[in-house]
């Protein structure tokens, strides 16, 4: 068991060691992209990187407020399933409606189970299983972020 400050100097430590893991992407991409809190520029669209005690997971999250609009989303990505789920190593599971503490909200997601950021030995699972989730989702995002950013309007 680990006292909070340890746990937050562990997870710190796993989220630095991450960006350095990275950083390879800087030349790829011509800059740097922060990764862990990737900027879609589409409001209430995230990309999430999560690594609890007990799994790692990657997600889309769609959290508008307005039903409406997050059904119109997810239906948008919806109709480019095909193409998503080929973009991605991992299957991926769909939810159209899923509750978190601050509300309801659409998530695409995939997990990595029986991973701990808090075990270093996990660490060399991890990064590649978050590396090619967000990478994957970077790659789709910069083909089809127009299609999104057009139902805002």
């Amino acid at each position: 068991m680990y006292s909070k400050e340890e746990s937050r100097s562990l997870r710190r430590e796993f989220w630095t060691s991450f960006g350095v893991y990275m950083k390879k992407y800087n030349k790829v991409y011509q800059g740097k992209i922060n990764w862990v809190n990737y900027n879609t520029k589409c409001k209430d669209i995230y990309f999430r990187l999560d690594v609890t005690k007990k799994k790692a997971s990657f997600s889309f999250d769609l959290q508008h407020r307005d039903t409406g609009m997050r059904e119109l989303f997810y239906e948008q990505f919806t109709e480019l399933k095909a193409v998503i789920n080929d973009s991605f190593e991992n299957e991926l599971t769909w939810v159209s409606e899923f509750e978190t503490e601050y509300g309801t909200s659409s998530r695409i997601y995939a997990e990595l189970e029986n991973v701990s950021v808090f075990n270093k030995n996990d660490w060399h699972d991890v990064f590649p299983f978050l590396e090619k989730n967000i990478v994957s989702a970077h790659e789709f995002w910069n083909e089809f972020s127009d299609i999104f950013t057009n139902l805002e309007d």
